[in-house]
């Protein structure tokens, strides 16, 4: 009873909309057909639009990784890194300990007994002993001061500390050299 209050022309009225939202070509204008060429440029329009904001991204993410250079090692190879550098170091600290106790050992120079190539005590030793015997002066003569350096002066003799003819210079002498006066 309720439809009979209502006109037909009410419910034609509801059922358009309807209609329209399933049809939106006959809304229009009913039977023109689509505009095919102008729907294809819109889409090419779209396309071209995210096309360039796109390469816009990418450029700025090329930017961006350029700016940043090198990233950060990761902790392992930051750990790798550290525990080699950690073994050169107690390398280093065990060949200089060899070195010291060789040279100690044959009366060489450290700073010879380091240019040898030896790896271990052993051969070190053996390398330091051969430079060693071939550094050593042959014979039992004296080794003869270089021309032109001088002489480590000794403990002068009372005789020399007499000699000197400046007072002063002849007491002070004397007075480090008190023992021979006695």
């Amino acid at each position: 009873m309720e439809n009979a209050g209502q006109d037909p022309a009410g419910q034609q009225a509801q059922a358009d909309p309807q209609q329209a939202a399933a049809d939106p070509q006959q809304a229009q204008g009913g039977s023109e057909g689509k505009d095919y060429k102008a729907l294809y440029e819109d889409a090419v329009k779209e396309s071209r639009k995210w096309e360039k904001r796109s390469k816009d991204n990418l450029e700025q993410l090329n930017a961006l990784k350029q700016s940043q250079g090198k990233p950060d090692p990761t902790i392992e190879e930051r750990i790798a890194a550290l525990e080699k550098e950690n073994g050169d170091l107690k390398a280093a600290s065990a060949r200089a300990k060899l070195v010291d106790s060789v040279a100690k050992a044959t009366g060489l120079d450290r700073a010879i007994v380091a240019t040898l190539s030896g790896a271990d005590e052993e051969s070190l030793t053996e390398q330091a002993e051969a430079i060693a015997a071939i550094a050593k002066p042959q014979g039992g003569a004296p080794r003869v001061p270089e021309a032109g350096q001088k002489q480590k002066p000794g403990k002068p003799s009372k005789k020399d500390i007499l000699g000197i003819e400046d007072k002063k210079e002849r007491m002070a002498a004397i007075a480090a050299n008190i023992d021979l006066f006695k």
